[in-house]
């Protein structure tokens, strides 16, 4: 499908084995027996180099033998070294098409499969018993088959055959893992989408290999489903594991609106609200759009200094009280209802924003990109986005952490995970939940994205970067025998990231 002085990217055949995990020692040309033998018969037959030097051909990933799709090769050792990085740091997006037995869901469903693989590996020490994380949505149903579109989170050997099979629903075809039916004469898996950045360029690239029509036809259809399932304008890779359900805020609405309004938040009122103004810096008669806003705290201050503004967000709950808190004004911001995902649905006229926020809770939201793009169809040209998040490189829920070194006597912040994408449930109660206690199972969700994330689907909705701020905590420890040391690794390490971007012309 493609081939660079890089990369080799290729669509394997159903039947054909990736690698002999036994034959690593090329024995220059020979009768081939894999794909990786193919394919180093190739280079070899290409290369210049003189006779017994290795061919410029590294394997990267692998497919089962009875599975169709996409793969890709490396060409030099730099592109292997580059490629095989990305893949272990899961920066290579692969997605397949699946045909289960039976019926997984309703179309549009998504779930998740976190189920141990047993592996037997010689290496694997005395358990086992291997995490796996599958993630898949049903694009169509009929009759007692499902299609399904499915991305690992984990990649453990056979991992999708294996947990369709231990959920009930093993994948057409496939006799090993307890199939009950072969229609299509074939497993009914195939990879079909591949995803990551150039080895060389850097820039974001995606192949695409669309299954046979045999996977159509099992669940009664003439062609593949469009409907969200167009080649992303950013990897597949960047899309954090998820259930794409409802995020809003909806359920723990009171909560939320007590915090900031009644208790107070020193970080909103000392930190981010002061921040987002002077990066806005709008003045009386502009024209504001808060997405994801709340019970309308930052729309409110930007009204009482003469600035017209919106503000939209999914929970009814929150423009309720966004509502009632503005009443009391001569004048009050507009609130509505509206999913930040569906932006071009709430009835708001193109360019006819002077500037645009969304605050603390693009990392609550799940795909951010039509979020963006809708921002950006709003704004005038030139006009400003604010966008201000928890710092991902520094309080990555379950990836960072606070560290105290006796020898040193320092705290420190410590980093155990940064560009894999997660998915958290945060509970609002924990001392609640913790004694079983009403109230405690309310949770909010949070996804977890690197930087650079954050930085493509900006560039991507036409919205460029003018300034980038990381935001340190103003709380400080008055007693205890850290208190010093823990008040200067406040100030080193950011709790905070806002950035600002504005559309393009």
């Amino acid at each position: 499908m493609h081939e660079d002085a890089d990369i080799l990217v290729l669509e394997k055949p159903v039947g054909l084995i990736t690698a002999d995990p036994n034959t690593g020692r090329f024995d220059g040309p020979r009768s081939a027996k894999t794909l990786f033998d193919l394919v180093k018969k190739y280079t070899a037959g290409k290369s210049k180099k003189r006779r017994g030097s290795p061919p410029s051909c590294y394997i990267i990933h692998r497919l089962d033998k009875d599975a169709s799709g996409l793969i890709v090769f490396a060409k030099t050792p730099e592109a292997f070294a580059r490629l095989k990085e990305h893949l272990k740091s899961k920066r290579i997006g692969r997605e397949y098409l699946a045909v289960a037995e039976g019926i997984v869901g309703s179309k549009g469903d998504e779930g998740t499969i976190d189920l141990p693989i047993r592996d037997d590996s010689p290496d694997r020490g005395p358990d086992p018993n291997r995490p796996a994380v599958t993630h898949y949505r049903v694009l169509e149903s009929a009759g007692d088959r499902t299609l399904l579109e499915v991305r690992l989170e984990t990649g453990r050997k056979n991992q999708i055959r294996a947990h369709f099979s231990m959920t009930g629903h093993p994948l057409i075809g496939d006799g090993r893992f307890n199939a009950g039916t072969n229609p299509i004469g074939r497993l009914g898996l195939h990879a079909w989408r591949l995803a990551f950045e150039h080895p060389r360029t850097g820039r974001d690239t995606i192949f695409e290999a669309p299954p046979p029509a045999s996977f159509h036809r099992a669940v009664g259809l003439k062609s593949l489903p469009t409907s969200g399932s167009a080649a992303p304008s950013t990897p597949a890779t960047e899309r954090p594991a998820h259930n794409k359900s409802d995020t809003s805020w909806e359920p723990v609405a009171n909560w939320y609106d007590t915090l900031l309004e009644d208790q107070g938040s020193d970080h909103h009122r000392d930190t981010i609200l002061p921040g987002v103004l002077r990066l806005l810096a709008l003045q009386p008669g502009a024209r504001f759009l808060d997405v994801a806003c709340g019970q309308g705290q930052l729309c409110r201050l930007l009204n009482d200094s003469g600035v017209d503004a919106v503000g939209i967000d999914a929970s009814p709950s929150l423009i309720e009280r966004a509502q009632v808190r503005s009443a009391d004004g001569a004048r009050s911001p507009m609130f509505t209802v509206c999913d930040a995902r569906t932006l071009e649905k709430s009835g708001l006229a193109p360019t006819s924003f002077d500037a645009a926020a969304c605050v603390m809770a693009l990392s609550n939201i799940e795909p951010i990109e039509p979020v963006l793009k809708g921002i950006a169809r709003l704004l005038k040209p030139n006009s400003a986005f604010v966008l201000v998040i928890t710092h991902p490189a520094f309080r990555a829920i379950g990836g960072t952490s606070w560290g105290w070194d006796d020898q040193r006597r320092r705290q420190f912040r410590r980093v155990d995970a940064y560009l894999s994408p997660t998915r958290s449930d945060i509970a609002t109660h924990p001392g609640k939940a913790a004694r079983g206690q009403k109230g405690g199972d309310l949770k909010t969700v949070t996804f977890h994205r690197p930087i650079g994330h954050y930085v493509r689907a900006l560039a991507s909705a036409g919205l460029y970067i003018d300034a980038l701020e990381e935001w340190p905590s103003t709380r400080t420890s008055d007693s205890g025998p850290r208190a010093s040391e823990e008040n200067r690794s406040r100030r080193e390490i950011p709790l905070f990231l806002a950035v600002r971007a504005r559309r393009t012309m």
